[in-house]
């Protein structure tokens, strides 16, 4: 029974003293390793705790590939979200870009279209104040028209009412004197004061008290048959130019109207133009005050979006190189901590052949 207890002791003594062995060759081993760092610390000091538990090499190198295949498995996970955070990133990001760059080209051509419309809109202003000008000085013309030919038609027909009435005063004294030379005739004597003094009068009344004739009778002192036939016959030039003025009167009424209807005609014709023209300016420039107004206001409103998609769209840059960073940093720690498992194994793997 002892012999069998001494030998037991032995074997165990034996195993332990060949596990010491192979811990002391590892640790050497790891402690040359190309990569050193506090993961390559760590991981040596959990070999060691876990070669001193176990006295099964296989059991350690198990360890170690869970720790290894842990390691790629968080790997392909965090590739995967990456992927998917960092594709979520840059489809917002393109939005972005296209919409700040869409924002941005259609700003540009607001202003342009705005500075366009003012231009438009200061000659439109110009126009209309000159057309308004032009109508006035139309409608003026058109009244001083109006009325000159008012006055030539109220002149005519005054001329040809006093025409007639000084007709009617000329024959009155042309018959009034004919009766007098007839009763003369046989006479030389001459005409009393009286009839001078109603002669004058009448011609006064007939043709004004300037008239050349009035003047010829006021100065007259001799009124004998030669004096009043030569009066008489004066008196009927006077009357017939008279009647022959009066005749045309009407044919020159008929030209003054013609004349006028054709004037009036072509100033109407010219102020309907230009109102039609002053209509359409007034249209057109309603219509760009309109324009320019919604071009304002939707300007005015990308001036306000534009600043905050910009804002957002670097938000999200700084966000995809903060995420893009993060996975490089993890990705390259995990990728070493991979390495020096694996080196680790590789190391403890050839203690199983020993």
């Amino acid at each position: 029974m002892k012999q069998v207890i001494f030998l037991v002791m032995l074997i165990t003594l034996t195993l332990q003293t060949q596990l010491s062995s192979k811990i002391d060759v590892v640790m050497a081993h790891m402690d040359k390793m190309t990569i050193k760092n506090e993961f390559s610390k760590q991981l040596a000091g959990l070999i060691e705790l876990k070669m001193l538990q176990s006295s099964y090499v296989e059991e350690v190198l198990k360890e170690i590939k869970t720790i290894r295949d842990q390691l790629i498995a968080d790997q392909t996970i965090e590739d995967q979200e990456f992927a998917k955070k960092i594709g979520q990133l840059n489809v917002e990001i393109e939005i972005l870009e296209i919409q700040t760059e869409k924002l941005a080209k259609e700003l540009q051509r607001l202003n342009q279209q705005i500075a366009d419309l003012n231009e438009d809109i200061s000659k439109l202003i110009g126009t209309q104040q000159s057309q308004e000008k032009q109508l006035s000085t139309l409608n003026s013309k058109e009244e001083d028209i109006r009325n000159q030919y008012k006055l030539e038609i109220e002149t005519i027909s005054q001329r040809t009412t006093n025409n007639i009435k000084s007709i009617d005063g000329l024959n009155e004294m042309i018959a009034k004197l004919q009766q007098a030379v007839f009763a003369e005739q046989s006479k030389t004597t001459v005409l009393s004061q009286q009839h001078t003094k109603q002669y004058v009068d009448q011609l006064a009344n007939s043709l004004g008290p300037n008239h050349p004739i009035t003047a010829l009778v006021s100065v007259t002192t001799k009124f004998d048959v030669p004096t009043v036939t030569r009066i008489i016959q004066l008196l009927e030039n006077i009357r017939d130019q008279r009647i022959q003025e009066n005749a045309g009167a009407n044919d020159f009424v008929v030209k003054v109207t013609q004349s006028y209807e054709v004037t009036l005609k072509e100033v109407t014709e010219v102020r309907e133009r230009l109102s039609a023209d002053y209509s359409r300016t007034l249209i057109t420039l309603k219509r760009r005050n309109e324009e320019n107004t919604l071009s304002t206001k939707t300007r005015n409103q990308i001036q306000k979006d534009l600043p905050i998609a910009l804002d957002l769209l670097q938000q999200y840059r700084n966000e995809r190189e903060i995420v893009q960073s993060n996975y490089n940093l993890r990705s390259a720690k995990r990728e070493n901590e991979v390495k020096i498992i694996t080196q680790a194994y590789t190391i403890v793997a050839q203690q199983v052949k020993v």
